[in-house]
């Protein structure tokens, strides 16, 4: 594999008139914006950091006072899109001579959306397991395998590069509880499966095991496209979804297949999807189906899956926050929207054409709601949809077009002496992911983590050291009451994602960023598929629409 196609190669450092701009975030993250004019407007403003149940001693910076020239950037926590939208106003040359003061609302506890929401495991705290990082939940290569978001956190850090190294080659079992026993291994990356197993794969699928590799090809290359937005100054305006996979895909038909109609262009044997790509790429139990999928959505699925644990480095949560503090940013966590409504002339009468304004219906820490008047108005979040679209009044058509029923996934850290027997231990070494083949309880993936020491523990001897290993088990269900009534599983930490994966059909038309006169929103980023480097990529490209509106 050309590693410089995706990242710069492992082991180097990676190359990779006043206006009031709120962000705000629902689980993972809303942003809004105002382009309010305040009377008197001070040439700067404090900034810091706020509202977290727990500090991080490890990796949250402690909150600063930052200096921010005739700005006062107010950030409540965000998802990659949210501080992207954010960062582009701040950093882009096109908003030269447009001061925007900055707010962000964050549902959850930590900056950084979905992946960086299990940084505490109350009430299961345990310090030998506290933090359960971004890259405990999708793998050490998490940074590796998002470049335009890695990149450009290097442009806005002033040179920060994240240095990566090789990790080994890793086995992957496809395990069948019918059958109670592993059915086949492959190995992760796929370029470095041994002679002796790509004979082996070749011999049940034929020509397949290889073609598959095209999935991957396609794969490095929509990351390289991705990654050539980093630049801060490439402020190139793109107007919708069709854009963007013109501009990603360079005319590969990829832009508008459905995934079977992907697998069919590679002459890949259903054998082959079904016993090996099929357990790979499938979550969730509803939209993440490759019958279901569009074509980009499986390639970025499998590409994932392929490099997940090629290459460590960096703290993705860590780094999102130092972003977040760099802006010069307020961030308030623990603050929910609830509802995006027209300003009325009077605070509470008939909308009027002459009031220009969004109000903003929020939750502080659960409190009764509150709201407050914005101008221009981001949303950022999966999951309000339905929110924006009311506020905007559109047409039923585009009503349907953002009506995105995600599937949600439960992702359960659990510990243990060894993988426990329902998961295929207790017989001997597996391999470090098992991948579960017809499930009938939902289970898709157990994975190892890492080792865990305590001293306080039964079998303990004296306070001496006792050695158990973390695992991650990934289901369409929940599966914690059963990994709670099993003798072998000493500590365990459940969370269900919500938004974890949007509906990916392939389409011939997508709905817009903008719905209103001051209303974006990134939720049609979702119809390609759902990646730190595309929330990023939507955010700059809202931000972008954003500054072009405002210099009209």
């Amino acid at each position: 594999m050309n590693q410089s196609q995706h990242a710069e190669t492992p082991k180097k450092w990676l190359e990779c008139e006043q206006f009031i701009y709120r962000i705000t975030g629902d689980f993972p993250t809303a942003t809004l914006l105002t382009t309010v004019v305040p009377e008197g407007a001070g040439p700067s403003a404090t900034a810091s950091i706020r509202g977290a149940v727990e500090e991080r001693a490890d990796s949250t910076p402690s909150p600063a006072q930052t200096s921010v020239s005739r700005d006062k950037l107010r950030k409540y926590s965000a998802g990659p899109a949210g501080i992207s939208a954010a960062a582009h106003l701040r950093n882009s040359p096109a908003a030269h001579g447009v001061d925007f003061n900055i707010t962000v609302f964050e549902a959850g506890f930590s900056i950084g959306g979905q992946l960086a929401q299990f940084d505490s495991v109350s009430p299961y705290n345990d310090s030998a397991l506290d933090p359960l990082s971004a890259e405990d939940v999708a793998g050490p290569a998490l940074l590796w395998g998002n470049p335009l978001f890695t990149r450009s956190s290097k442009h806005i850090l002033g040179g920060d590069a994240v240095r990566f190294f090789d990790l080994p080659n890793q086995k992957v079992g496809y395990y069948s509880r019918d059958r109670r026993q592993l059915v086949l291994e492959t190995t992760r990356p796929s370029d470095q499966t041994p002679d002796g197993d790509w004979s082996d794969l070749n011999w049940r699928y034929g020509d397949s095991a290889e073609r598959a590799r095209g999935l991957l090809s396609e794969s490095r290359d929509l990351g390289e496209s991705l990654a050539a937005n980093a630049d801060p100054s490439a402020a190139v305006a793109i107007a919708d979804v069709p854009a963007i996979l013109a501009s990603l895909l360079r005319g590969s038909a990829l832009a508008h297949e459905g995934a079977p109609e992907t697998l069919r262009r590679h002459d890949i044997s259903d054998a082959y999807v079904v016993e090996v790509l099929a357990p790979q790429v499938e979550r969730g139990p509803q939209v993440q189906r490759i019958p279901v999928m569009s074509g980009i959505a499986l390639t970025m699925a499998a590409g994932r899956e392929d490099w997940a644990h090629a290459h460590a480095g960096g703290d993705y949560a860590a780094r999102v926050w130092e972003i977040a503090r760099r802006l010069g940013a307020d961030v308030r966590l623990n603050s929910k929207v609830v509802g995006i409504e027209r300003e009325r002339a009077d605070g509470g009468g008939n909308e009027t054409k002459t009031t220009p304004g969004w109000l903003l219906r929020y939750e502080l820490g659960g409190a009764e709601a509150e709201a407050e008047a914005f101008d221009k108005v981001i949303v950022a979040a999966p999951g309000l949809e339905g929110l924006v679209v009311r506020a905007a009044g559109v047409s039923g058509s585009i009503e349907t077009e953002y009506a995105s029923e995600f599937d949600a996934v439960h992702v359960t850290f659990f510990t243990a002496p060894e993988l426990p027997r329902r998961f295929g231990g207790g017989d001997g070494p597996l391999p470090p992911q098992i991948l579960f083949v017809y499930d009938a309880e939902g289970i898709q993936e157990v994975a190892y983590v890492r080792e865990v020491v305590r001293r306080h523990r039964d079998g303990a001897i004296d306070g001496g050291p006792v050695l158990e290993h973390l695992y991650r088990c990934v289901s369409g269900v929940d599966v914690s009451d059963a990994l709670l009534s099993d003798p072998e599983i000493t500590w365990m930490h459940h969370r269900r994602m919500d938004h974890a994966y949007p509906p990916t059909y392939s389409r011939t038309s997508y709905p817009p960023f903008r719905l209103n006169d001051g209303l974006w929103t990134t939720a049609p980023i979702y119809t390609v598929g759902s990646s730190i480097d595309l929330s990023w990529l939507a955010g700059k490209v809202v931000a972008q629409q954003v500054i072009e509106s405002v210099k009209k």
